[in-house]
């Protein structure tokens, strides 16, 4: 599934002259996400603020530890109920190989059980509002019990292009998700393999590049009851065009998830379209890039909800450290896959990237 961005990934450049722990970086990515709906003049508010916090430590020059988690705390609140969850989600603990020179990367992870589980049925409400591929909060889940992950990542160079190709295989153990009364309901999740594709090229002053994924998924066994979520495909795209005082980023990806199966009967198909547009000025320790994005969705055919996004983002830094303000203001409509009854919606999303040399 799509989300915002890890703050480990953020973090991977910084890879590239780390010798030992004595290059350590650490990073903290506070965000704040909210969304009104409204429809027939009731408004159901659902936000979230969030603290990843990020660690990555450099063992030599060829491995690499790094370590992350996050508080959250998700609402929804419509009229004069409100439904709160709030506390630690799961810790990441990841070792990275590279070897063949940089040409290859193993990856070697576990999904340590530090979040919230067998959350009560009365909160069951802000749990399951933030689990969205077309509103995106930065934290989906607080938990998802022990988990193991392994990669190998390859790269090599076709003349002008540059390829990129991996693979992942997760595997997950059963944990207790939610508890009505005193009955703790347990879920096991299926397993995930993973293929990631990437292309990019220079084209010019700029670089193009493109990538694909494909997540397969086995069936998840909630309770005593078996569905599937359907296989998923990304698609993305990124195009950047520098100028003497200024550049341009093109972006879009593209989410596909297939028909699935849910209590009840097939949960349709979906797709979410993304596409968005930054310039990006200034000189020295201080840079501004105002966006702009567009954000599209299907269930089963029909449309599903249509999103506005308008931003602006400030980068300062120096050799210590890097500070990113970023807020970005949604507007947009959600339609009933029953009779296309409209909801509108409008949001606000802020967030203050913090990274430590």
């Amino acid at each position: 599934m799509l989300r915002a961005l890890s703050a480990t990934a953020l973090l991977v450049p910084a890879l590239a002259l780390a010798q030992g722990p004595g290059d350590a970086t650490a990073i903290g990515l506070p965000q704040f996400v909210s969304y009104d709906l409204t429809s027939g003049g009731t408004t159901k508010r659902i936000s979230q603020f969030s603290l990843p916090f990020a660690v990555i430590v450099p063992i030599g020059q060829r491995v690499s530890l790094d370590v992350s988690t996050a508080y959250a705390l998700s609402q929804v609140k419509q009229g004069a109920t409100t439904v709160e969850l709030n506390g630690l989600t799961d810790t990441q603990v990841r070792a990275n190989f590279t070897m063949l020179g940089d040409a290859a990367v193993v990856t070697l992870g576990v999904n340590v059980p530090t979040g919230q589980y067998a959350v009560p049925d009365n909160k069951l409400d802000a749990a399951g509002q933030i689990g969205n591929d077309f509103l995106v909060y930065p934290v989906s889940s607080y938990g998802n019990g022990v988990a193991g992950t392994g990669g190998i990542a390859f790269a090599k160079s076709l003349g002008s292009w540059n390829l990129g190709v991996g693979g992942t295989l997760r595997k997950s153990g059963e944990f207790d998700a939610f508890t009505t009364g005193t009955q703790n309901y347990r879920f096991q999740p299926a397993d995930e393999y993973r293929i990631r594709a990437g292309l990019d090229r220079q084209i010019g002053d700029g670089s193009f590049g493109l990538g694909l994924t494909y997540s397969a998924f086995g069936d998840d066994l909630a309770d005593t009851t078996t569905y599937s979520t359907g296989d998923r495909y990304i698609g993305t795209l990124n195009y950047f065009l520098p100028r003497e005082r200024w550049d341009l980023s093109i972006s879009g990806w593209d989410l596909y998830r297939a028909e699935g199966q849910q209590v009840g009967g097939t949960a349709p198909y979906e797709n979410v379209a993304n596409l968005s547009a930054t310039v990006g000025f200034g000189s020295g320790a201080v840079r501004l890039e105002p966006s702009a994005e567009g954000r599209f969705w299907q269930v089963g055919g029909n449309r599903a909800g249509r999103l506005l996004n308008a931003g602006l983002r400030a980068r300062l830094g120096s050799e210590l450290f890097t500070v990113v303000p970023a807020a970005t203001y949604s507007v947009g409509t959600l339609y009933s896959p029953i009779d296309g009854a409209a909801t509108d919606v409008t949001g606000f999303r802020a967030s203050l990237l913090i990274r430590i040399h």
